[in-house]
């Protein structure tokens, strides 16, 4: 995503001359993963990194990708479970901003691969479970490294799909956006895409209020953001 409210936040290094900050919502990563810390403290810790670096690498996709297209970044932000690259100029066209933006899922999609190839590349149902695995030899008498590798596999895989589904502001909102903007005025385009990211939200919330909290939160979050707007649709033009 690249899209997201100020928030508190604090930088934190310098990546290719790029700022990189940490917000205050990155608290839901840990409290998302506090059911780990009584299995494996040691997993824990590295499953939270690991979801750091897993948004910044996504986020990183977008900003080394919009440098190829000579579009200035500014900051890259970490927060919980979604990220923002700041670009300081439109890129030229179109197709070069759905270039930019599938780059980031398509991170996600690598570390996936990487974690999946580690599990011994075991089938996955349509609920993103694995199945029976076969791991890597650095894998094998290691509980707390096999829990890592499955659980981050699991979280990259749910990011890919998650931030291609059609809503604001994922990155698949905004790709369907300007393919559908080839079609028809770039304000039908926009409420198509709001219209369905309210219907997406929902759902979302709904799946979380019986499972888990960060994805009521988030769910709510995005059926907010895409409700304002299917109201004003020219707040969706130039993000």
């Amino acid at each position: 995503m690249n899209y997201v409210a100020d928030t508190p936040r604090l930088e934190l290094c310098r990546l290719a001359g790029i700022p990189i900050k940490v917000d205050i919502t990155f608290a839901l990563v840990p409290l998302f993963l506090l059911g780990i810390v009584q299995q494996s403290p040691v997993a824990f810790s590295v499953l939270v990194a690991g979801v750091f670096l897993s948004v910044l690498l996504h986020e990183f996709g977008h900003a080394i990708i919009a440098r190829l297209f000579a579009v200035p970044v500014s900051e890259i932000l970490v927060g919980g479970f979604y990220g923002y690259t700041r670009m300081l100029s439109a890129p030229p066209s179109k197709l070069a901003n759905i270039i930019i933006l599938f780059a980031g899922p398509l991170t996600n999609g690598l570390i996936f691969l990487l974690c999946w190839n580690a599990l011994g590349q075991p089938d996955v149902s349509l609920t993103g479970r694995f199945g029976p695995i076969d791991p890597a030899p650095w894998l094998e008498g290691s509980p707390w490294k096999l829990q890592a590798v499955w659980t981050l596999g699991s979280i990259n895989l749910a990011m890919l799909v998650f931030n291609l589904l059609p809503a604001f502001p994922l990155d698949g909102g905004k790709i369907y956006r300007d393919v559908l903007s080839a079609l028809l005025p770039d304000t039908a385009a926009i409420r198509t895409i709001a219209l369905l990211g309210v219907i997406i939200g929902l759902a979302s919330a709904y799946i979380g209020f019986r499972i888990s909290l960060v994805m009521l939160l988030i769910g709510a979050q995005i059926a907010i953001i895409n409700w304002s707007i299917l109201k004003a649709p020219r707040d969706a033009e130039n993000n």
